[in-house]
């Protein structure tokens, strides 16, 4: 083989060689870690009532939603699954900066740390809160 064709098809078996090692998707969120991400983010959609309510299972999202943004939530543990329902524990911290729909600012929130079990219930292909008590 002339050195010119060997050349020419070197681009040929680089893409061959890219596409054939190692190249796949990247694997789906579990269904834990979806519930996960509802619990950690709620204190981002906590200062837009209409976000904050879709968290929620319908009629489930407590009205005071602007104690909720200013707080942030970290898992404390394993959670256990029961059907379509989710318990965890959900340490909640204070010292969050709230910030409104008009991205304003707030004051922090001055509380301690605590941790709370929240529920959790499966609607369709998501997690939303059903439960979650502040302390």
């Amino acid at each position: 083989m002339k050195l010119q064709n060997l050349i020419q098809l070197l681009p040929a078996f680089a893409l061959l060689t890219v596409i054939g090692c190692g190249s796949s998707a990247p694997p789906k969120a579990t269904l834990e870690q979806n519930a996960f991400a509802s619990v950690e983010g709620l204190g981002d959609v906590a200062g837009d009532p209409k976000m904050f309510a879709t968290a929620f299972v319908d009629g489930a999202a407590p009205d005071n939603h602007q104690d909720y943004a200013q707080r942030g939530y970290e898992i404390a543990g394993e959670a256990e699954v029961n059907g379509d329902q989710l318990t965890v524990p959900v340490k909640i911290f204070g010292g969050v900066v709230a910030t409104s729909s008009a991205d304003r600012a707030k004051k922090a929130a001055d509380v301690g740390t605590t941790t709370q079990n929240w529920v959790l219930q499966r609607v369709g292909e998501e997690w939303k809160i059903k439960d979650a008590p502040l302390g």
